[in-house]
C-alpha cells in the first residue's frame, strides 16, 4: 500500500500542477490557501510514510521485533490523515452553503453545512487523539487496540461526514435539475451528480474498510494499508473537484448552445428542401440606450418579415410558427 500511496501522491502532484496553470491566478483566495495547506500536509505525510516504510523494511529487515514499537512517524499518520480530511470536508461544507444560499433550501443547506463542519472537526480531533494516546503508550503496536473507542470515533466520523456530503450534494443537484428546462443545463447537472457520487464513494468506502479491518482483524495490519491511502484520497478528491469545473462547463456548452439556438428560432434538425435560408438582424438595447446590431443566420419555414443585412424588408408577411418573438424592422 505504500507504493499505492506514492502513486496517489503523483496523481495529486499532477492535479496541483493543473490547478496552478489554469486556476491559481484567478481563483478565490480561499481556494488557493486551501490548496497550499493541503500541499504542505501531503508533503509532510509523504516524508512520514517514507520514514516509516524505511524503518520497517530496511532497518528492520529480518528483525520481526521491529513491529513491536513503531517510530514517531507511524504515530503521526492518523493526525495528518484527519487534518487533510478536515480540509476537504470544510470545502464541501462551504460548497453546499453556497449552492443553497440563493434558493429556498437556504436553511437546510446551512444545517447540513453545520453538521458537516461539526462532524469533520470531530473526526479530526479524534485522529489527533489517536496520535497523542498512541504516543503515550510508547508507540507499542499491540497496545493500539486499547484505543478502540477513539479509533471508532475517528473513522466512523469520517465515514459519516463523507456520507452526509454525498447525500446532500446529490439531493441538491437533483432538485436543481428538476427546475431546469434546457437540456444542456440538465446534462451538466447529471455530470455533477455522477461526479459527487464517485468522489464521495471513494473516501467513504476507504474509511469504512479501514474501520472494519481494525474492528474485525485487530491482530493484523490490514487497517494500516488503508490508513496509508485515506488521506491521499481526500487530497485527490479535493483537487479533482477544483480542477473539474471547466470540464463540467464544457459538458453543458454544446447542448446549451443548441438550446439557445432553438430559443432564437434556429432549427437543429435536418431542414426540408423547401426551407430557405435568410439573413436577419437582431437589435439589443444596452443600458445607455445604444443599440448593438448582430447579424445572425437562421432557417425559417414559410415566410416572415425580416430585415436583411442592408436593411431591406421582405414583402412577404406570413407567420413563422414556434420561432419566438417577431422583431420589427428598424
Amino acid at each position: 500500500m505504500a507504493d499505492d500511496s506514492v502513486v496517489l501522491l503523483g496523481a495529486f502532484a499532477m492535479q496541483v500542477y493543473h490547478y496552478y496553470m489554469n486556476y491559481a491566478h484567478s481563483d478565490r483566495p480561499f481556494f488557493v490557501v486551501l490548496v497550499c495547506v493541503v500541499v504542505a500536509i501531503e508533503i509532510a505525510h509523504m516524508c512520514m510514510a517514507t520514514h516509516l516504510t524505511y524503518y520497517v523494511l530496511a532497518l528492520g529487515y529480518t528483525n520481526p521485533r521491529v513491529f513491536e514499537q513503531t517510530p514517531w512517524s507511524g504515530a503521526a499518520l492518523p493526525a495528518v490523515n484527519g487534518l487533510v480530511g478536515l480540509c476537504t470536508q470544510v470545502f464541501f461544507a462551504w460548497r453546499i452553503a453556497t449552492v443553497t444560499s440563493a434558493t429556498d433550501a437556504l436553511k437546510a443547506g446551512r444545517v447540513a453545512s453545520g453538521v458537516i463542519l461539526l462532524t469533520g472537526v470531530m473526526q479530526c480531533a479524534a485522529a489527533f487523539a489517536v496520535t497523542i494516546q498512541y504516543s503515550f503508550l510508547s508507540r507499542q503496536l499491540l497496545l493500539l487496540r486499547t484505543l478502540k473507542t477513539t479509533v471508532i470515533v475517528w473513522l466512523a466520523g469520517s465515514f459519516t461526514c463523507d456520507t452526509i456530503i454525498t447525500v446532500t450534494m446529490v439531493v441538491l443537484l437533483l432538485r436543481a435539475r428538476g427546475n431546469m428546462s434546457f437540456r444542456g443545463s440538465r446534462n451538466m447537472m447529471n455530470a455533477l451528480i455522477i461526479h459527487s457520487v464517485e468522489n464521495g464513494a471513494i473516501t467513504t468506502f476507504c474509511a469504512l474498510i479501514d474501520l472494519l479491518t481494525f474492528l474485525l482483524l485487530p491482530d493484523t495490519l490490514y487497517y494500516a494499508c488503508f490508513e496509508y491511502l485515506l488521506g491521499r484520497l481526500y487530497a485527490n478528491v479535493l483537487m479533482a473537484t477544483l480542477n473539474g469545473r471547466n470540464r463540467m462547463r464544457e459538458i453543458g456548452e454544446p447542448s446549451m448552445t443548441e438550446d439557445f439556438e432553438l430559443a432564437l428560432g434556429k432549427s437543429t434538425r435536418k431542414t426540408p428542401p423547401e426551407v430557405s435560408q435568410v439573413q436577419f438582424r437582431v437589435s439589443f438595447g444596452s443600458e445607455d440606450d445604444n443599440v448593438d446590431e448582430y447579424e445572425l443566420k437562421t432557417r425559417t419555414q414559410g415566410s416572415a418579415t425580416f430585415c436583411s443585412d442592408r436593411g431591406s424588408q421582405f414583402d412577404e408577411d406570413v407567420s413563422a410558427k414556434g420561432r419566438g418573438d417577431q422583431y420589427p424592422c428598424q
